[in-house]
């Protein structure tokens, strides 16, 4: 009985392999567009705007006007690594702190995200042309990224992050059919730059191992391990404590893990990691209130 059992969920893990949601790269629709005509004046300009609305990110509209900036940049100068960086991260942060909270703004977050993601593709052509020769070519982004060095982090961090957001919002199905992608992109990030973005890449793998089901990776252990690697460094970054809460605490079903790491972060000072995070922290003081408030559900 169990062996059938066993073929039987076989079957169903393959047809879910088989289902999930697909996309292009940047790389393969590379547009032909002419570089936006803007003088040094005018582009100086738009960088100081742009980094004014990024700075006023929790506002929805501050943030939009970034994007929209930061989009115009990019036109002005194709091959500037740092600009589709800046506008891979503000994509981000409009579609997680603002269009993520309203169901109804669902279809606009999964296109914010997907155009996070191809932004930081472009900026991973524009740092390696053997990169996106390699791409073009058919090559897996799994053994690409070997011709990648550290000034290509950014880039890959905030693929990483906006299409593991999309894969998730998708479904199940998908997430899976993307996960070895992004594990391999921020094992590359781990080794590459360990501490990128408050160190990043270990919030990623506590993420992945306390997410993942066991057949596909999952380790409660390794899960623990990645997230106090990263608090260590970084105990007032407020994302690593939300997602330990929401990826391992209700994993391993340890409630006063959650309860402690949601309440340090609903209590905290947002700015307690500097000004330049106090948005991403008070961001995650929404989503912190709002698991806390789906607390007796997500335990036994």
């Amino acid at each position: 009985m169990r062996g059938a059992q066993r073929a039987v969920w076989l079957v169903m893990v393959a047809m879910v392999f088989g289902c999930g949601g697909g996309r292009e790269g940047a790389w393969d629709t590379l547009p032909s567009e002419q570089t936006a005509q803007v003088s040094e004046e005018e582009r100086v300009s738009l960088g100081t705007q742009a980094q004014e609305a990024w700075a006023g990110r929790d506002d929805e509209a501050s943030i939009r006007r970034a994007v929209e900036l930061y989009g115009r940049l990019t036109a002005s100068e194709p091959g500037n690594v740092d600009h589709w960086v800046a506008l891979s991260r503000a994509n981000y942060f409009l579609a997680d702190c603002h269009l993520s909270f309203d169901e109804a703004k669902k279809p606009e977050m999964m296109s914010t995200y997907e155009e996070g993601t191809r932004a930081a593709e472009r900026a991973l052509v524009a740092n390696s042309s053997d990169f996106g020769e390699r791409m073009r070519a058919g090559t897996r982004i799994e053994e690409a990224i070997d011709v990648l060095d550290a000034s290509a982090v950014p880039a890959l961090y905030w693929r990483a992050s906006n299409l593991g957001k999309w894969a998730s919002a998708d479904g199940f199905a998908t997430l899976l059919s993307y996960k070895d992608e992004i594990r391999a992109v921020m094992g590359r990030c781990l080794e590459l730059d360990r501490e990128y973005f408050f160190y990043g890449p270990d919030r990623y793998f506590g993420v992945f191992y306390g997410r993942a089901p066991s057949f596909a990776g999952g380790d409660v252990a390794r899960s623990r391990e990645h997230f106090e690697a990263s608090l260590r460094q970084h105990p007032n970054y407020f994302a690593t404590r939300v997602l330990m809460a929401q990826d391992y605490a209700v994993k391993a079903q340890e409630r006063a893990i959650f309860d402690e790491q949601l309440n340090l972060v609903i209590n905290g000072d947002p700015e307690a990691g500097g000004a330049e995070i106090a948005p991403e922290n008070r961001c995650e003081q929404r989503k912190a209130r709002d698991l806390m408030a789906r607390a007796d559900e997500l335990f036994e």
